[in-house]
């Protein structure tokens, strides 16, 4: 099931406002790195701006592909980016948690995120993890120290952002050993490295040079800037798309430029300031109508996106957080995500919780239901049994074809939802978020992930000394 956001003809007043921008405006940077490849492909330069010409923008745009495979260490997933499969990918740098146990907010620590990762490891419709920010360890290494951890409590695939190339170097070590090698980690890479670029139209020293040193790495690339509308961009929402999509551009065309045919992703995470409060805003409906844009686009362009729809405003797992993150998820699953983001999310993504991400599991297995593929044919149209039925006097209880699609998965089957009669439910008289609290508890003491093995994990306290030696 899929819809479009856009007619046709806004589709492609959007995209030609994007490329008015490139060639207009265009970007600023300050690496050298990054303006020398741009010019030495055509670019031209004004002032202090690097401007996208029309055949600059055509040949960086056509080698990008359309699909490409997202591993799990030890062969245990794969996933096909690209395929508008709609993968759940938990919260990424939330420099808060909600504790399990007292309910409180606080800061993240080192044990949070060896937690919340084993717990997304034991989810069933969480796909992809992402680290949150743990503030009790050395933050000069600390995603080399993120990496290492999610490595060692999930098996499924990462999605590590780099701000900079600083922590480059070690961030693939890691992954090297956990593949095995250099060429197992190529052929089957186990992460997503995102970078940032800044808003509006800005790529700085820190993401520009860690962009070409992911592309050169041979990983993955995730381009992801994050304008706020009437603060870092127009306040009109399809001003803000076309902004952001044309800073998207500028990323993926550099990526395709320094190495034809890079696997990539492009970022559909536009939000918005409440101008009453100042607060910045991963609150639906805006969110996630400019997300189901900018994802119509990149299914014009060929290229998979990854939006962070698994957001809202509120401040606890509640009937709120609920309803918001499963109008933004589903919005941009409908428009095509690939992959979206922010599961576990409260207080417009800055906070991780342990009960939603299990609600977001709950949402994500909605959200995987709803998008799945599906035909009609004389079998499913039933026609044939209707008429049986009736003709027969007879019910559809007892009928073959009943057991037949019951089996066959026709209904969505939920994990923490409440089904039962309403005297069942009043011998505990539990909300939802009382019941996917408690389910996050027992993952979390009780869930193992697959272990690395002993000569990774000592290659692991190699690379991690190494990286306290080179950066501290």
């Amino acid at each position: 099931m899929r819809f479009d956001y856009y007619s046709e003809e806004q589709l492609l007043q959007v995209h030609e406002a994007s490329l008015d921008l490139l060639k207009k405006v265009g970007i600023s940077t300050s690496s050298e790195r990054f303006r020398t490849l741009l010019l030495e492909h055509g670019c031209l330069e004004k002032g202090k701006r690097i401007l996208f010409t029309q055949d600059v923008i055509d040949k960086g745009m056509k080698t990008v592909p359309a699909v490409f495979n997202l591993h799990g260490r030890n062969g245990l997933h794969q996933l096909e980016i690209g395929a508008k499969k709609a993968y759940c990918q938990t919260l990424v740098g939330a420099p808060s948690v909600i504790d399990i146990e007292s309910g409180k907010r606080r800061d993240a620590l080192l044990k949070d995120l060896e937690d919340i990762t084993r717990l997304a490891d034991a989810l069933d419709h969480v796909h992809i993890i992402s680290p949150l920010f743990p503030r009790d360890v050395p933050q000069e290494i600390i995603l080399t120290i993120e990496t290492a951890t999610c490595l060692r409590s999930t098996s499924k695939p990462l999605s590590i952002c780099v701000e900079s190339s600083r922590e480059l170097k070690f961030i693939k070590e890691l992954l090297v050993a956990a593949a095995g090698s250099e060429k197992a980690l190529r052929e089957k890479p186990l992460a997503t490295l995102p970078v940032s670029p800044v808003s509006p139209l800005e790529y700085g020293f820190g993401p520009a040079e860690a962009l070409l040193d992911v592309v050169e790495a041979g990983l993955p690339l995730g381009v992801e800037p994050c304008p706020q509308m009437g603060a870092t961009g127009p306040m009109s929402m399809n001003g803000l798309v076309a902004m952001h999509n044309a800073e998207i551009l500028a990323g993926v065309i550099a990526a395709q430029l320094f190495k034809p045919g890079c696997p990539l992703t492009m970022s559909s995470r536009a939000t918005f300031m409440d101008m009453r409060t100042g607060l910045g805003l991963w609150a639906m409906p805006e969110m996630g109508m400019m997300s189901a844009g900018l994802n119509q686009l990149g299914r014009y362009y060929h290229i998979p996106v990854a939006p962070g729809g698994y957001c809202g405003s509120s401040k606890i797992a509640d009937m709120q957080s609920g309803y918001e993150h499963l109008y933004n998820a589903l919005m941009e699953a409908l428009a095509g995500s690939d992959i979206i983001g922010s599961a576990g999310s409260l207080d417009n993504a800055l906070v991780e919780c342990f009960t939603m991400l299990v609600m977001d599991n709950e949402i994500s297995s909605v959200v995987q239901r709803t998008i799945r593929e599906f035909e009609v044919n004389e079998d499913n149209l039933a026609v044939e049994v209707v008429a049986e039925i009736i003709e027969n006097h007879d019910n559809f209880l007892g009928h073959k074809h009943t057991r037949k699609y019951l089996r066959s998965g026709e209904l969505w089957v939920p994990t923490i939802s409440q089904r039962q009669t309403f005297e069942q439910w009043a011998v505990k008289s539990q909300k939802i978020e009382d019941v996917a609290k408690e389910k996050a508890k027992d993952l979390v003491a009780s869930h193992q992930p697959a272990p690395l093995g002993d000569q990774v994990e000592k290659e692991f306290t190699r690379i991690i000394a190494a990286a306290q030696k080179a950066l501290m």
